[in-house]
């Protein structure tokens, strides 16, 4: 698991373009696979990215679970 740079972390707070990644911080996603499959919730910290782009997703108030990227979509 390789976590990212203190760096890469403030660039996608501040919206700009990290390679690889391919969701911004706050993008409302659904998530695809898991347990929590159908949820709906806000991207809130870049957990990982590689070998997988990994995100902190709130799903409710305070209650926050990884996503790999393969398994989120922006929620319509």
């Amino acid at each position: 698991m390789a976590a990212p740079s203190p760096d890469i972390i403030a660039a996608w707070r501040a919206g700009q373009s990290v390679p690889g990644v391919g969701f911004a911080h706050e993008d409302l996603v659904t998530i695809l696979a898991g347990e929590h499959t159908g949820n709906v919730g806000a991207l809130v910290s870049l957990v990982q990215v590689e070998p997988d782009v990994v995100y902190n997703v709130e799903i409710d108030t305070n209650f926050i679970v990884p996503a790999k990227q393969s398994e989120i979509e922006l929620a319509d």
